[in-house]
């Protein structure tokens, strides 16, 4: 028998209902069979303990959604198409892939929130932490 695996996730709708004041549109908006129009956005994570989105809170990124703002999400699956690109320029294997991972949470835990992250942040993240002897 297979055992179930735990996952973590955050869902968020967000739409729009009809009503007469922001009371009752509250209401209608949290009641799950009112009228309404509505998305859901749903993030899982597998990885107990990880956070799916590592550097916000639950409150950040609601607050960032309800002002539109932009949210950029880096995961493992980027340091491994950065370092298959160097890697095929180099003609070898220059990583260690279980590093990854570790890379990832320093560089959001180090990120300048001036300057941002970029795909140059993950190549400096990817030789400081992945490289191979």
């Amino acid at each position: 028998m297979i055992k179930d695996k735990t996952f973590h996730f955050l869902k968020y709708e967000f739409g729009s209902v009809e009503a007469e004041n922001g009371q009752a549109a509250a209401r209608m908006a949290a009641h799950p069979f009112a009228p309404k129009k509505s998305e859901v956005l749903i993030l899982v994570s597998e990885k107990v303990g990880t956070p799916v989105f590592p550097n916000m809170g639950h409150q950040e990124i609601v607050e960032r959604l309800s002002h539109l703002e932009t949210v950029v999400i880096w995961k493992e699956e980027h340091f491994e198409q950065k370092a298959k690109e160097l890697e095929k320029i180099a003609g070898h294997l220059l990583f260690e892939r279980g590093n990854f991972m570790k890379a990832l949470y320093q560089m959001i835990a180090n990120h300048n929130r001036s300057e941002g992250i970029s795909w140059n942040t993950v190549e400096y993240y990817l030789h400081e932490f992945c490289l191979k002897e």
